[in-house]
């Protein structure tokens, strides 16, 4: 007689799992499971933030581009912060704010507007704004000569400028908190022989 290849012990073979199989297994698929649903989630609020930032990237540039298509003497006073140098009248130019569809304006807007044109300008209480070439700021390669006399001085240009420096600054509410995005270019006279 030929033995039988595994040896007999009188118990019967299991079947199936244990529970502490079972409980392993399902521990396995939940820790899975969390793994999965906090990508998704990170992912859904990744494409919120991308679809946002193309939003603001979109309007700087499609404001810099309206700039750009104006009179070029006039840009200063078409897109400051006075109405009151507004070329066909108190209140009758686009101004410095504008809205950006798609986002929500930041907590601190002033005026529930997303977006902002920024001049390097000073604001004095009794001259009123002042495009100036003597504005310290980096970003917009300040302070620099702005009329063209190869001086940088103190006075108003908003009446006389070659070169114009600008900033579009967009902030919005973000599901991550206050976003912000700028754009700052240089606007030049450009003659045609």
């Amino acid at each position: 007689m030929i033995p039988p290849p595994f040896p007999v012990h009188g118990r019967r073979t299991r079947a199936g799992f244990t529970f502490v199989e079972l409980s392993v297994v399902l521990v396995i698929l939940l820790v899975a499971l969390l793994i999965f649903s906090s990508t998704v989630s990170g992912m859904a609020k990744q494409r919120t933030v991308n679809r946002e930032s193309a939003l603001a990237v979109s309007a700087a540039r499609n404001m810099l581009e309206s700039l750009r298509s104006q009179d070029f003497e006039q840009v200063f006073a078409l897109y400051n912060t006075d109405p009151a140098d507004d070329p066909g009248g108190a209140g009758s130019a686009p101004g410095a704010r504008f809205a950006v569809e798609g986002l929500k304006e930041a907590a601190d807007s002033p005026d529930e507007l997303e977006a902002e044109v920024l001049f390097p300008v000073v604001d004095d209480p009794d001259t009123g704004l002042a495009l100036r070439e003597d504005v310290d700021d980096r970003g917009l390669g300040m302070p620099r000569d702005l009329s063209g006399d190869n001086r940088v001085d103190d006075q108003d240009h908003g009446d006389g400028y070659f070169v114009l420096p600008v900033r579009v600054r967009v902030r919005w509410n973000s599901p991550n908190g206050v976003r912000q995005y700028e754009l700052c270019s240089q606007l030049c006279r450009f003659e045609r022989p």
